[in-house]
């Protein structure tokens, strides 16, 4: 009778998943990204553009951000299979980007695809993601402005950036792997007013109001930045959230302090002469 050797400790997941989170970076992006822009919480997105905490991830979750990365190269290949163009990178090999807000808002486009159905003369803006089966199932109930308004906001940022009037949504249940599509048509004034709070938050010198000021509320439960919202945590000591940081444009960060330039590693250093009120 074959006996079956198994590992009743899961010493092989931990080391794997131990591995992957001692070797996460930093994690933390220099502009305020398009696919936070459309969070409710104004507050939690104006936290991750200072850099007020440092996130660590679990293996298992770094692993799980991995996964949707892996699907962006399955959907184009899915597309490129149903006879459509498309375009995922640059002559370099590198995302195409938008910019906004002197550079102080950005992101990177799945692609754009050509030969979509319903419209195959029209350039669509492709957004990808993955979704449990119970996100996935809300996704088919509501749609996707309902059910995932920053991923809405975050293609109309996109199709802004892109000068695109369609864009294309593609998602995937991670539990059986049923596809759901939705054409996502570009309204300029959505796009003008999640800009404008991008903008806000970006110039913003304090924190903007908390969404609930209880720390047991469903959203601050999970947010990375509930111990500098809710608790009194000092924020991370870095340049981004000392007091005499300025942002002169073009995507710049100096110190008031010695009007120099700061680098990105620069920033994240910080100096002895720290200062946050």
């Amino acid at each position: 009778m074959t006996q079956f050797v198994f590992d009743p400790d899961g010493e092989v997941a931990r080391l794997i998943d131990d591995d992957r989170a001692s070797n996460q970076g930093d994690g933390r992006r220099a502009h305020l990204g398009c696919s936070i822009i459309g969070r409710e919480c104004t507050r939690e997105i104006w936290y991750s553009f200072r850099w007020a905490a440092q996130v660590q991830w679990s293996g298992r979750m770094l692993r799980l951000f991995d996964r949707g990365s892996r699907e962006e190269d399955v959907f184009v290949s899915l597309l490129r299979s149903i006879g459509c163009e498309v375009w995922d990178r640059t002559p370099h090999g590198d995302q195409y980007r938008v910019s906004f807000a002197d550079g102080y808002i950005g992101g990177s486009i799945d692609g754009v695809a050509k030969g979509v159905p319903g419209a195959p003369e029209t350039p669509h803006l492709l957004e990808f993601k993955t979704h449990n089966d119970k996100s996935f199932q809300d996704m088919k109930k509501k749609g996707l402005i309902e059910s995932k308004p920053a991923h809405y906001a975050q293609m109309q940022m996109y199709m802004k950036g892109m000068k695109l009037k369609r864009g294309l949504y593609m998602a995937v249940n991670k539990n059986n792997d049923e596809i759901y599509t939705e054409r996502v048509s570009y309204d300029a004034t959505v796009a003008k007013e999640y800009l404008g709070r991008g903008i806000d938050i970006v110039e913003a010198r304090v924190p903007p109001p908390k969404i609930s000021n209880r720390p047991d509320w469903y959203q601050c439960r999970w947010c990375n930045f509930s111990g500098q919202c809710h608790k009194g945590l000092p924020l991370s000591k870095n340049c981004r959230t000392c007091d005499h940081v300025q942002m002169p444009g073009a995507g710049r960060w100096t110190c008031g302090r010695t009007n120099k330039d700061l680098s990105t590693t620069e920033q994240r250093n910080g100096c002895e002469e720290w200062k946050s009120t």
